[in-house]
């Protein structure tokens, strides 16, 4: 893969399954970070290619970021246990993963984000 890839979760044991699935096939995880602000303090700081989002952390709902990640063009897709309408309408035609998240789908969606992203330019 040879990606950088933001994990944003508040899951221990899923932030963890996601990051070992994308170093397990090349991927350099960038977290996974619990909540959003050390999630902004590390998108200063580090390139990224692709993101994977948790809608809630803890009491703190992850849509400032996903609107800094859109404004940047860095492709990105939500993982939750939520339905689709708690997104503020801005958000809604984003890519939602329904948790529980198997590590397979989130290497799916990560690489259809960036090929997405390669291919427009």
């Amino acid at each position: 893969m040879g990606r950088r890839v933001l994990v944003v979760e508040d899951d221990y044991d899923q932030a963890q399954d996601m990051a070992r699935a994308i170093e397990k096939h090349g991927g350099d995880v960038v977290g996974p970070y619990p909540d959003i602000e050390a999630a902004f303090l590390a998108l200063g700081k580090a390139a990224i290619d692709a993101a994977v989002l948790d809608i809630r952390l803890n009491a703190e709902d992850v849509f400032p970021l996903a609107d800094v990640l859109r404004e940047k063009g860095i492709p990105f897709f939500f993982v939750t246990g939520f339905d689709r309408d708690v997104l503020p309408k801005r958000l809604r035609k984003e890519q939602i993963i329904r948790k529980p998240i198997a590590p397979f789908e989130v290497l799916i969606e990560v690489a259809l984000r960036i090929s997405r992203k390669a291919s427009r330019h």
